[in-house]
């Protein structure tokens, strides 16, 4: 448990812009709350250049950070610069593009195959803000769209025959449908012609940062097209059960195969299931924010 008394761990967190890795860096800060006392300070890295173009005499004025925490291609260079001239151990939240042991600590996805050498903590799927909160209201779930991935290819008929179908065999659920930022207009436009008393449809642009994850830990069910690898293991980690909306995909990935080892170890479930009610197949939920949190706190905090 941390000690509220103690020197606070000074945390800079380098935000890119891209939801999805604010997300990783913001699951690992609030499982390092649990162990530590912290204070974060938020640095935008729209560029390398801006960087130290506008921000370095800023930057000089505030404390020096213990950790600098960063997610995505954009920061690399940012996160070892920062690191050179303020100090503090590099946590790098995905698998990296320059060499691993130029940084302190590499989070990486287990189905991200990489291989380096550095210090590397391997997780299951990415890290996810959400809590298993036991008592889920089992009349209700979420239908989670994605959109235009590298890895599936979008149909939006197949998607919406999908969704009418799961409404039809579950009127006793209400459902929530919400979109993302890849989500194609015209789909928008198919999904708002449905006629379901038990489908309620909430965009993306309408919520605020918290309303997914408060979705996922008091609801029971959701529905994830499979190309949303970030949004399936978030339902995983809130112990919701997952269903998955099918996508043909454009071939082999390391995405596809992760979707499909799931699919195997039948943690999530193939839409081929007429009734969703009866598809509650318990799995083990591990919460690997607080996994990597439990680490970082042992290997550079504890004194020995």
């Amino acid at each position: 448990m941390k000690n509220t008394k103690q020197k606070k761990t000074v945390i800079w967190k380098l935000l890119d812009g891209k939801t999805g890795h604010e997300k990783q860096i913001l699951s690992l800060v609030k499982a390092l709350k649990d162990e530590v006392a912290i204070k974060t300070i938020d640095i935008k890295i729209r560029s390398f250049l801006s960087l130290i173009l506008f921000s370095m005499n800023k930057l000089k004025k505030i404390q020096k950070p213990d950790f600098i925490i960063a997610a995505g291609h954009k920061t690399h260079m940012a996160l070892l610069f920062l690191k050179y001239f303020f100090g503090g151990k590099s946590i790098l939240m995905m698998k990296p593009s320059l060499p691993c042991n130029w940084f302190d600590l590499c989070i990486i996805p287990e189905h991200d195959k990489f291989r380096g050498r550095g210090l590397i903590l391997w997780t299951k799927g990415v890290l996810a803000n959400t809590t298993n909160l036991i008592n889920k209201n089992e009349r209700k779930g979420l239908i989670l769209i994605g959109g235009i991935s590298k890895h599936y290819k979008w149909d939006n008929e197949r998607v919406v025959n999908q969704i009418e179908e799961l409404l039809r065999n579950n009127l006793s659920i209400h459902f929530i449908l919400s979109t993302s930022r890849r989500t194609p207009k015209n789909f928008m436009m198919k999904i708002n012609k449905l006629s379901f008393k038990n489908l309620k449809i909430h965009p993306t642009q309408y919520q605020n940062e918290n309303w997914l994850k408060n979705q996922m830990n008091k609801t029971k069910y959701a529905w994830i097209t499979e190309d949303s690898m970030s949004m399936i293991y978030e339902s995983i980690t809130a112990g919701q059960n997952v269903g998955l909306i099918g996508l043909k995909s454009k071939g082999k990935s390391r995405i596809t195969d992760e979707v499909n080892k799931l699919k195997k170890e039948k943690v999530i479930f193939s839409n081929g299931n007429k009734s969703y009610k009866n598809s509650n197949k318990l799995h083990a939920v591990v919460n690997e924010a607080n996994r990597c949190a439990k680490f970082i706190n042992k290997k550079f905090l504890k004194k020995v």
